[in-house]
């Protein structure tokens, strides 16, 4: 296996998990909120640009990354309360952020989030 599909593996597992813990009568209200947080921040993230959009969502897209990959400051300290609160290793997320934004499958991956985020 090489390192494109064992990433493949790695962000359909993650995305596999989160659709369960969301599914699962037994996780709570709170959890399934923070985590759909998560989520919607990698959909606000990996939004295609197009030629005319409005400058407000390039600022939207820039800053839902900013909020994966910030460090220091409220930013950073928001991410790690949301991951905390939605039961993820932040240090996880981020990696696994950093491989989203960079897979070739961002369409896939964004038509399984909205799958998940749209579970009834």
């Amino acid at each position: 296996m090489n390192k494109d599909q064992r990433e493949e593996e790695e962000e359909e597992t993650f995305l596999i998990s989160a659709e369960q813990l969301i599914e699962n009568k037994q996780t709570s209200p709170e959890k399934v909120l923070f985590l759909s947080v998560i989520l919607q921040a990698l959909l606000d993230a990996t939004k295609p640009e197009t030629l005319s959009e409005p400058e407000e969502e390039k600022l939207a897209r820039r800053s839902a990354q900013a909020w994966f990959f910030a460090s220091i400051g409220v930013t950073s300290e928001d991410f790690v309360d949301i991951c905390d609160l939605a039961g993820i290793s932040p240090v996880d997320m981020r990696n696994f952020a950093f491989k989203i934004l960079r897979s070739k499958e961002i369409k896939y991956i964004r038509k399984r989030i909205n799958t998940v985020l749209n579970y009834e």
